[in-house]
């Protein structure tokens, strides 16, 4: 319990932290903070050029869910909104976000889960992705 507490305060924070002007969406919009057993999965990210994609699939019901938020940043404190993946059709699984505009090197995303009553589940990994190779 005190473990996923200190896992929702840190999300809670890092979603708070984002500046008006990368941020298009209220971050958070609603308190509701769920960190563990969502229903994304293989939540991967690759860099090509100066461009990052991002892939995950979902295994949950689609039919509760109005959209996918992506979140970034330059690190894992601060987390913006950059741009959402509406659902229209509750068939795909496998969905890709490409973000035009990394904000460093790595660049740290987070996706939200916006359900259609508006509540935000975030799923409990945060990924790096690095523009020019792994740094040590």
């Amino acid at each position: 319990m005190q473990k996923m507490l200190i896992i929702s305060l840190f999300l809670l924070t890092a979603l708070q932290a984002c500046s008006k002007m990368d941020d298009h969406f209220a971050v958070p919009q609603q308190a509701t903070v769920q960190t563990a057993n969502t229903a994304i999965h293989q939540f991967t990210g690759y860099a090509q050029g100066n461009t990052v994609h991002l892939t995950f699939s979902y295994n949950g019901n689609l039919s509760q869910v109005a959209a996918f938020r992506i979140y970034s940043g330059v690190d894992s404190h601060q987390l913006c909104a950059i741009g959402e993946l509406s659902i229209s059709d509750t068939t795909v699984t496998n969905f890709e976000f490409v973000d035009a505009h990394p904000k460093g090197d790595p660049t740290y995303y987070l996706i939200g889960i916006v359900d259609v009553q508006g509540h935000i589940t975030y799923a409990n990994l945060i990924l790096p992705v690095f523009l020019h190779g792994q740094h040590n």
